[in-house]
């Protein structure tokens, strides 16, 4: 029977009975196997109760227990993030006979207005571009396919040359503008919680000006 490691450091600590204190006092006269242990643990102790070792300030005790009582976030898996281009289905000045009274006007110096309708298998986008010599303002409405869904929340981005130009909101009715357009050749982005729709305003610098 040798001395255990529980025993060992009842002893060192001197918590263990008087009885079985008195019994391993006499075993480990005779053994060296149990000296050595009661020696590790006596060793240990004594490092453990050294002076230089305080406890921790209580700030980082706090902050410690707040590391485990946090509960963990749930992972969210959201809906994969989706880039389209919206595909122009009507374009008032790809008619040729209003290309004809297009560059009649421009002689005159009179407003122009162009009306460009683009799809998207949620929506529609209508915009009206109306432009009076070097001006340009920009109109439109995004209208839903569905009730389902939701563009309360868009944000449109002028863009030229794939550079940010200029940026709006759309209202309760899905209108938005954007006045004193630049020259270029410009697209409009929509920016939607699940989606980015792009679209193009002018296809060239013949047809802007």
């Amino acid at each position: 029977m040798h001395l255990s490691s529980e025993a060992a450091l009842d002893l060192v600590e001197g918590t263990i009975a008087d009885a079985e204190r008195r019994f391993w006092s006499s075993h480990i006269g005779s053994c060296s196997e149990c000296i050595a242990e009661l020696l590790d643990w006596s060793a240990l102790a004594g490092w453990v109760t050294r002076s230089h070792l305080f406890s921790a300030p209580d700030d980082v005790l706090a902050l410690a227990m707040q590391i485990f009582e946090t509960p963990q976030k749930i992972m969210e898996f959201r809906t994969p993030f989706r880039h389209i281009v919206a595909r122009v289905i009507f374009d008032s000045f790809a008619q040729s006979a209003v290309a004809g009274v297009r560059r009649a006007a421009a002689v005159q110096q009179q407003m122009l207005v162009r009306h460009v309708v683009s799809q998207t298998e949620e929506f529609d986008i209508h915009i009206r571009i109306s432009m009076l010599e070097h001006r340009r303002d920009v109109l439109g409405q995004i209208l839903p396919r569905d009730n389902r869904t939701f563009i309360k929340n868009a944000r449109l981005h002028l863009r030229r040359e794939d550079k940010r130009i200029g940026s709006a909101k759309v209202n309760d009715l899905g209108e938005f503008e954007f006045r004193s357009v630049p020259d270029g050749q410009l697209s409009l982005q929509i920016d939607l919680p699940h989606l980015t729709v792009i679209t193009a305003l002018f296809e060239n610098a013949d047809t802007a000006e």
